[in-house]
């Protein structure tokens, strides 16, 4: 019986690309046309799920304690802690899986996401909410929050790693940060002032789908483990061979 061919990694890689810049465009299509949507109720500053009395609560509530915590994970959705974040990631999977898939995986969910977020502020131009901002000289505009994309991208991607590669119930810990990061961003966030609750939910929106994406084209948890690689392979009378046991 002739064996099939084997699939070309070249080309294999190639028709992934091609599926992923695919997703991406339409992501970030339905993204902005949300934006656009958003942006009919004036100019942008409606009432919309919230988008006006949210923001008002939040500066009406502020309180010294609350803004320096607000500051923290502020700073940690930020992009330099991001890309720290991501970088250490990519080391550590690499070191570990001994593969470029993981390292592929983030770096193309985090760049995806710099690169919408980026699109979509500058094409739907939405102004901030109507309160006094606690941070100043803000380079984009209000939709969608580039923090709270990037920080449920990077954190639920490593629980995607982690929990795909490692055994054991531990694994399942790195589901609290995917969840209490994005949360605690998105709520310093609003307490700033920077964003409208629909510029969180679209961020939301965008990282669930672009995580889905990403895992079903590249399936970055599709590699053998470093150490069983090591692993000496022995014959067993009767038997195929098995990895031998350390």
């Amino acid at each position: 019986m002739a064996k099939a061919p084997a699939r070309h990694p070249a080309s294999h890689w190639g028709r992934v690309a091609a599926g992923v810049l695919v997703a991406w465009v339409l992501i970030l299509g339905a993204i902005i046309g949300i934006g656009k949507l958003l942006m009919i109720t004036k100019n942008g500053n409606g009432n919309v799920l919230g988008d006006r009395t949210i923001p008002h609560w939040f500066a009406a509530h502020r309180t010294p304690s609350l803004t320096r915590w607000s500051e923290i994970f502020s700073t940690l959705g930020a992009t330099q802690a991001i890309l720290i974040a991501g970088v250490a990631t990519c080391v550590a999977f690499l070191a570990f899986t001994r593969s470029w898939r993981p390292v592929a995986f983030v770096a193309v969910v985090m760049f995806g996401e710099l690169a919408a977020f980026l699109a979509a502020a500058a094409v739907v131009m939405r102004p901030r909410p109507d309160v006094s901002h606690l941070d100043t000289h803000l380079p984009t505009s209000a939709y969608p929050s580039g923090h709270e994309a990037a920080t449920c991208c990077l954190y639920v991607a490593i629980a995607i790693l982690v929990i795909g590669h490692f055994r054991g119930w531990w694994r399942y810990l790195f589901l609290i940060p995917a969840i209490v990061m994005p949360v605690m961003v998105a709520l310093s966030r609003l307490y700033r002032g920077e964003h409208h609750p629909t510029d969180i939910l679209a961020s939301l929106l965008f990282a669930a789908l672009w995580l889905t994406a990403t895992t079903l084209l590249i399936k970055p948890n599709d590699v053998r483990r470093g150490p069983a690689a090591d692993r000496p392979r022995i014959a067993v009378p009767g038997r195929k061979d098995v990895t031998a046991r350390r």
